[in-house]
């Protein structure tokens, strides 16, 4: 078969250097090697196969055992990417004289696996609120995840990727494990809650943070814990949820008589759309300080509304509204993580395992977002230029490796045999 990498690309050595990680030589090796092979690799992203897109590399089961048994966490690689992508945002911002403010964007999402599968600990059936727009099931066998994008001036970047596990789940881990080893049950909100807090030891104070999410996180809780940190939250509700014990979808029909605001928010693709816009103060249920309440509406004959809360008052119903719409950055994230860099098609079986081969995704991924802040060649405006640009490099080094070892050899047949990997 065809290889694809003769030596680790110099680009991505150099931004694992600057994490200054702490594993050993070859614990290092190996989290560069599969790092370089989610980036190349076209087919599903295994280790066998991440293994075969090398020249020479070790045998896939010590891939496996970095992942299995190396006595190394997913925190000794988490904890250094998340400060060095923060500290590039904020330098960023500092150079091109952009707004002092961040946002970060919430959202969780499904890494489908095969129905079959029944012997990964982090693999398990949940409920596919997605399903229905995209033709499939409802039900799917599949690693549960919450990502948290963060979007600084012109240029965004995925801050963490943390796998999810509900409490029936962490039951059936436990059940097998001694009381060492077993693994304890953290909630969405205590998991969004980590991450938040893991933001907030690397942000200056200085710094204006917004908050968005969708309803599923929308809790009295979280709005008090992002109000206490200075911060300020805007995130979707539900109709029944209430401002001054009255719900907001009541608060809408008592406002029939105004006229409503027109807002222009401008999507991904640079079109704009107009929403017709009422807006409405008032407190929540256990939440000490006033919110305000928007109800978007598509057209006026529209039914089903669409209705958000946002902590500052002060903040434009088109502001708060367009910095919402830049959620849309988690579902491009998403489309990368688990398309083009393989994050469900690990076959690895303990929750551990799992944990940190969702950590080299991650830091494949970022490395792909840090090389695109750095760039300066206009022909790369996207992360697809970015993984297109390293495989072209990995292309041009792999031939030109292949013919001066032909030329310093003359026995093209053992070359063809060390490159393509066939049979002598």
């Amino acid at each position: 078969m065809l290889t694809r990498i003769l030596h680790n690309s110099p680009q991505l050595c150099t931004f694992v250097d600057r994490l200054d990680l702490k594993l050993s030589a070859p614990q290092r090796r190996h989290v560069i090697n599969v790092a370089d092979g989610l980036l190349v690799t076209d087919a599903s992203k295994t280790l066998a196969e991440i293994q075969r897109q090398f020249v020479s590399c070790v045998d896939p089961s010590n891939i496996a055992d970095t992942f299995r048994i190396a006595p190394w966490t997913a925190e000794r690689i988490r904890v250094p990417l998340s400060r060095l992508m923060i500290q590039t945002a904020l330098a960023r911002l500092r150079q091109r004289g952009q707004p002092w403010r961040l946002l970060i964007n919430i959202d969780d999402s499904l890494a489908i696996k095969d129905p079959d599968t029944h012997c990964l600990e982090a693999v398990d059936w949940y409920y596919d609120h997605a399903a229905k727009d995209r033709k499939r099931t409802r039900w799917q066998n599949a690693l549960a995840y919450t990502s948290c994008n963060i979007i600084a001036g012109d240029w965004d970047f995925t801050f963490a990727i943390r796998p999810y596990l509900r409490r029936k789940t962490v039951r059936r881990i436990n059940r097998k494990r001694p009381r060492e080893r077993r693994v304890r049950f953290v909630s969405k909100y205590l998991l969004l809650r980590q991450i938040l807090e893991d933001c907030r030891q690397l942000i200056p104070s200085d710094v204006a943070v917004y908050v968005h999410f969708d309803a599923w996180y929308a809790s009295a809780r979280l709005l008090k814990y992002i109000r206490r940190q200075g911060w300020h939250a805007t995130c979707r509700v539900r109709s029944n949820r209430r401002l001054d014990g009255q719900s907001i979808k009541q608060r809408d029909l008592a406002q029939r008589h105004r006229r409503y605001l027109h807002v222009q928010v401008t999507v991904a693709d640079g079109s704009r759309i107009t929403y017709l816009v009422r807006r409405t103060v008032g407190r929540m249920h256990r939440v000490p300080f006033d919110v305000c309440g928007l109800v978007s509406r598509r057209h006026y004959r529209d039914h089903h509304p669409a209705y958000f809360v946002s902590t500052d008052l002060s903040l434009a119903p088109q502001k708060a509204l367009q910095w919402y719409a830049k959620r849309w950055n988690c579902e491009v994230d998403n489309r990368y993580l688990k398309q083009r860099l393989g994050l469900g098609d690990f076959r690895l079986q303990s929750y551990e395992a799992i944990v940190k081969f969702c950590t080299l995704v991650h830091l494949s991924w970022a490395y792909v977002q840090w090389r695109l802040a750095h760039t300066t060649n206009r022909q790369v405006q996207n992360p697809a230029d970015v993984i297109r640009l390293h495989r072209d490099e990995h292309a041009c080094d792999w031939l030109v490796g292949a013919c001066q070892e032909a030329i310093a050899s003359g026995n093209i047949d053992s070359v063809l045999q060390r490159f393509l990997r066939q049979a002598p």
